[in-house]
């Protein structure tokens, strides 16, 4: 060990005694609130946040007092995680440490117990602190009363994902419940059993010509496969598989039975809107323009008395030809991204606001937007009906300005913002709802599109104030490829803030106040669109 701080060597025994623990998570605010939270779960734990893994480092180093337990997050800039547990193992080869983190998943728990994490805890699981806070008195409990431990047995124990490891023999040496579990067996009775067993015949044949030839060659695999229960029946399985130094492989499986269930089903609703949606509009599209025709032949003889009358109508047909399109266009839109292609978001975003009319100095485009991958015809529909909406709810003369988000990264999104009044918080979920409008005359299709859009993409979008007060909606998960010809340094980037974001799986709101305008509803007007096999245009 080398000199510095004493990690863990100091401590008075029993339940009350002091555990010091150090938290590292490059979100400074999340990593604040860890340790506050973790010091009023357990009163006996005197918690210190950094936000860096050579934070860490320099806190051990520095040797001011005893690190009984680590706690860090899995993804930070520069040295994540698993890094950080290298460069601490090379200073105590057994303090207990913590992978306390929100992006878990069979791969990152396989990885972090091949590692020689002493646990892992998931801060999306209901009561996470509490978690966290009893898993680190146990881990530093059983450091204390039994000096070494294994650690990647323990780490097993812990974690939700079905968890073996398996020796050079093929032979399962060490599974924990939940694996045991998911084949239909018991702990011990796995233990000693070749790995054969659990898998069919064709995914033994495929094991032995695919996936392990992977594994030798590359250290890794992770894919789809069929599992083999106790009772013979078969499931859908996610399993990932991590090669050990001396031998053998850590296997993580997760049963996606429901998951599969799902996405058919998925599959079968998005099929049967489409097919619902081309039929409406071909049963509504034909009576429709022989409605039009016939009201431009009265318009030509009409008197002005009748003038007024004629509009209402007009616009009754303007409406139902947008609800038709706005419907063909919300059937396509959520389909995934399968080909993005590097495009400019400046670049998109003016010629939508040339499509959508915006004046001279009604928006502004800031030059610091980056190269994004994405799908340039819906990156487009995307911000015209942001505009769209930003112009018939945002007040008569709106302030439309977009702009680059970025975090200590540097740029991760963007987002569109006007000078609009903004809506209460309680429309923040509803106005990504399909239908949801506030305006006789709109659709209520035009922010459902802008989410369709977005979770295609797999991006999220989340909605707060504007830094006028109006409406923002704010972009993140983009892929950034490059910055726009003219380089960042003529724009400025606005710092990410905490906001809950909308995605495919949920309707979550932004933070704050911010969608479109009180009156600002999930529609947009404007017919740009032919609607006909849905063009990428936007319209609402």
């Amino acid at each position: 060990m080398t000199e510095g701080r004493n990690l863990g060597r100091e401590y008075v025994s029993g339940g009350s005694s002091v555990i010091h623990v150090l938290v590292a998570d490059d979100d400074e605010s999340m990593c604040e609130t860890t340790a506050r939270l973790l010091e009023a779960i357990a009163p006996n734990f005197q918690v210190e946040g950094v936000s860096s893994g050579a934070a860490v480092l320099d806190v051990i180093d520095g040797g001011d007092g005893p690190i009984d337990c680590i706690v860090s997050d899995y993804e930070m800039p520069e040295m994540d995680g698993l890094e950080l547990l290298e460069a601490v193992r090379e200073r105590d080869e057994d303090v207990p440490f913590i992978i306390y983190t929100g992006h878990g998943n069979e791969d990152v728990a396989s990885e972090a117990i091949s590692a020689g994490v002493t646990d892992y805890v998931r801060k999306s699981v209901t009561g996470g602190h509490q978690i966290l806070a009893a898993r680190i008195e146990s881990a530093v409990g059983r450091r204390r009363a039994e000096g070494e431990r294994d650690l990647q047995a323990l780490a097993m124990e812990t974690v939700e994902e079905g968890i073996a490891v398996i020796d050079g023999d093929g032979q399962f040496v060490e599974v924990n419940e939940a694996y045991a579990e998911l084949y239909g067996y018991d702990r011990d009775e796995l233990v000693g059993m070749s790995n054969r067993s659990i898998n069919p015949p064709e995914e033994n044949e495929r094991m032995e010509l695919q996936i392990l030839p992977t594994l030798a060659e590359e250290g890794s695999w992770r894919g789809e496969s069929v599992g083999l229960r106790k009772d013979g029946s078969t499931f859908p399985k996610a399993k990932s598989l991590t090669a050990l130094d001396g031998g053998g492989f850590v296997c993580a499986v997760r049963d996606v039975t429901e998951q599969k269930a799902a996405e058919h089903g998925l599959r079968e609703q998005n099929e049967r809107l489409r097919e619902f949606a081309r039929l409406v509009s071909h049963d509504l599209r034909n009576p429709l323009n022989v409605a039009e025709g016939y009201l431009a032949l009265v318009e030509e003889s009409a008197d002005e008395d009748q003038a007024e009358n004629l509009d209402r109508i007009r616009s009754a047909h303007d409406r139902m030809r947008r609800l038709i399109d706005d419907m063909l266009r919300l059937s396509r839109e959520g389909r995934v991204v399968d080909n993005p292609e590097p495009v400019s978001v400046a670049e998109i975003a003016e010629a939508a606001a040339l499509t959508v009319g915006l004046g001279d100095g009604s928006y502004t485009i800031d030059e610091a937007l980056p190269w994004i991958q994405a799908d340039e015809e819906r990156l487009s529909a995307l911000f015209e009906n942001l505009f769209r909406n930003a112009v018939e709810h945002a007040g008569p003369d709106p302030i439309v300005r977009v702009a680059p988000l970025a975090d200590d990264d540097g740029v991760c999104g963007f987002f569109v913002e006007d000078d609009g009044p903004g809506i209460p918080e309680n429309r923040h979920v509803k106005v990504f709802e399909s239908g949801f409008t506030t305006d006789p005359s709109g659709t209520g299709f035009g922010l459902a599109i802008v989410k369709r859009i977005t979770n295609a993409h797999g991006w999220t979008v989340s909605v707060r104030d504007g830094t006028e007060g109006g409406a923002r909606f704010e972009f993140r998960g983009v892929e950034v490829v490059a910055d726009d010809e003219e380089g960042s340094s003529g724009g400025s980037t606005e710092t990410e803030t905490a906001s809950d974001a909308v995605t495919d799986g949920g309707d979550g709101d932004g933070s704050d106040d911010g969608s479109d305008g009180d009156d600002s509803d999930g529609d947009s007007d404007g017919d740009d669109s032919d609607g006909d096999d849905s063009d990428g245009d936007s319209d609402d």
